[in-house]
């Protein structure tokens, strides 16, 4: 797996086995899963054509999932352990206490260095939803999401650690899990603090 940020776009490469909650979701084999930043008054009729556009500018082939979210990628975090590597961009727009300027989403791409089922990598999205919710309360937000949040699962099939063992369950619980909920949970938290600085000034105890 290689990552790099370029035109505004998270672009990570490789040979995945991916699942997706996003604009062209489901499961396929992807060799690139990338999540792009728009203007904060986005509009566009078709989003998919958009996410077909995006794929066409940064030279994409093959099979790919995409992500859109209003949040800036400098804003952007990433966390690494012996199972994964978690990408997150959060941005939140929903009544609340708090008096927020900018529009977001909370996008969360999970690349797993291990094996998963595809029970497994479903049930990550489970896991990793969990997290954010977890975040959000700690916030102190009533909320556990937006409306356009989205989730991208993926076995990196290059992976050193990828042998014959098929990880089956991806539950808090789990090794896997465990490790999921403290990336997806920290990530979630320091890019929505980043997006939204003005949110530790108001922290509920």
């Amino acid at each position: 797996m290689k990552y790099h940020i370029e035109n505004n776009t998270l672009l990570i490469k490789g040979n995945f086995e991916a699942i997706s909650t996003g604009i062209n979701g489901g499961m396929s084999k992807v060799s690139c899963i990338f999540n792009h930043s728009v203007t904060s008054d986005f509009e566009y009729k078709d989003p998919i054509e958009y996410v077909v556009n995006l794929a066409q500018l940064n030279d994409i082939k093959g099979k790919y999932f995409g992500l859109l979210t209003a949040v800036d990628m400098t804003n952007l975090c990433i966390e690494q352990n012996e199972n994964m590597t978690v990408f997150v961009t959060a941005g939140i727009t929903h009544p609340s206490p708090f008096k927020l300027k900018n529009i977001g989403t909370i996008n969360i791409i999970i690349v797993s260095k291990i094996a998963l089922s595809k029970g497994a990598m479903a049930s990550a999205i489970i896991t990793a939803t969990e997290a954010k919710s977890l975040c959000l309360l700690d916030l102190g937000f009533d909320f556990l999401g937006t409306t356009t949040d989205a989730v991208v699962v993926a076995e990196d099939k290059t992976s050193s650690k990828n042998g014959d063992t098929i990880t089956q369950y991806t539950g808090s619980y789990t090794e896997f899990g465990s490790d999921l909920i403290k990336s997806v949970k920290k990530c979630v938290c320091s890019s929505i603090l980043k997006t939204h600085p003005e949110i530790s000034t108001n922290l509920v105890d």
